[in-house]
């Protein structure tokens, strides 16, 4: 009887996943290989014919979660036509990443935030990967720039400046939501945000409507589920 054929990738992505599924409960200190290999349904020692470390196995997770959001995030945008409510939405599946609804992100946004800056953390000496990450994200905001301008919403001489837009809203949305993780009940998360896009999309709209209009405001996000 011939030794059964094991594809090494979709194993590696199985042993991610229900790693993912602990880090997300427990945190990437109190999770062990043990518990990992277990919930992966192979034994300890088989985890180690794929990753060497407990911090590569996070890092393999995390760019499983980060895949999936990515994946997830075009999937959804591509069913929306208006621009404006493409960026609401945007918005809104950056905030579910750390809503104290769901503390499991909330968890892993932290722990990938702490392994990325901290000198002995997992992904400080990988960050060209979190690099990556933001890169589809960021292509994201481009194309729904684009796709913007070209049904005549926004305005076309923020072509040009496509990237540098996509990279300062991420930038805002990466500091906002850490601002919101650091100050408990300090501010209504969605009202800074909703104030902050209301600007963004008069600056870049070609018909910029008046103050108060709520066409503006597609998702309002005090209106989310």
């Amino acid at each position: 009887m011939s030794p059964r054929f094991v594809d090494r990738e979709e194993k590696i992505k199985t042993i991610a996943r229900a790693a993912l599924e602990l880090f997300s409960q427990r945190g990437f200190a109190a999770t062990s290989v043990g518990q990992i290999a277990k919930a992966a349904g192979i034994g300890k020692g088989t985890i180690y014919e794929y990753f060497d470390t407990k911090a590569d196995i996070f890092v393999a997770a995390i760019l499983e979660w980060m895949q999936h959001i990515e994946k997830n995030m075009r999937k959804k945008l591509d069913q929306i036509e208006d621009p404006i409510q493409r960026l609401y939405e945007f918005a809104k599946m950056n905030m579910e990443l750390v809503e104290p609804i769901d503390p499991a992100m909330a968890r892993l946004s932290v722990d990938v935030l702490q392994h990325t800056l901290l000198q002995d953390g997992a992904l400080n000496t990988r960050r060209y990967l979190i690099k990556e990450v933001h890169t589809g994200l960021r292509q994201i905001l481009v194309d729904i720039l684009l796709d913007g301008i070209s049904k005549g919403v926004f305005r076309p001489a923020i072509a040009r400046d496509a990237e540098k837009f996509a990279i300062n809203l991420l930038g805002y949305l990466d500091g906002i939501s850490l601002h919101y993780l650091m100050s408990e009940n300090y501010f209504d998360f969605h009202e800074q945000i909703d104030f902050t896009l209301e600007g963004i999309i008069r600056m870049i709209s070609v018909h910029p409507a008046s103050n108060g209009d709520q066409a503006l405001k597609p998702s309002a996000f005090g209106s989310f589920d």
